[in-house]
């Protein structure tokens, strides 16, 4: 079973749960104050180009953790996908918009437990 039949259950598993949910690429990086605070780091000018390149190519976050964990799941041949909270939205923030931070992990880890059961139940049936 591909990667993509993980995001299908991800998918279904939003649905069912009637959870809001975003699917798309996601951009992992390894600074999290470069994306943040990209003025003040050395390389700003570098830092707020790939941004805003990031945000032209349509990438709907950025994080800094998945890219281990899709590379070691490649090399091991097994199944991975990532789930993630919207902690805030920083592009709503620059624009003057509400910018509502939100640290509730339950709807991403219900999505998560109900994408496993379904892909469980597909795996045995």
């Amino acid at each position: 079973m591909a990667n993509i039949e993980v995001v299908n259950a991800l998918s279904i598993a939003a649905k069912t749960l009637k959870t809001n949910y975003h699917l798309g690429v996601v951009q992992c990086k390894d600074s999290f104050y470069g994306q943040h605070n990209p003025e003040i780091m050395p390389v700003s000018y570098e830092l707020l180009n790939k941004w805003e390149a990031w945000k032209r190519l349509g990438v709907v976050a950025s994080e800094m953790e998945s890219a281990a964990l899709f590379v070691v799941s490649s090399y091991l041949k097994v199944r991975s996908a990532s789930v993630f909270v919207v902690v805030g939205n920083q592009e709503r923030e620059k624009m003057g918009l509400s910018n509502p931070i939100n640290h509730d992990t339950k709807a991403a880890i219900e999505v998560a437990i109900g994408a496993l059961r379904n892909l469980i139940a597909a795996d045995n049936g």
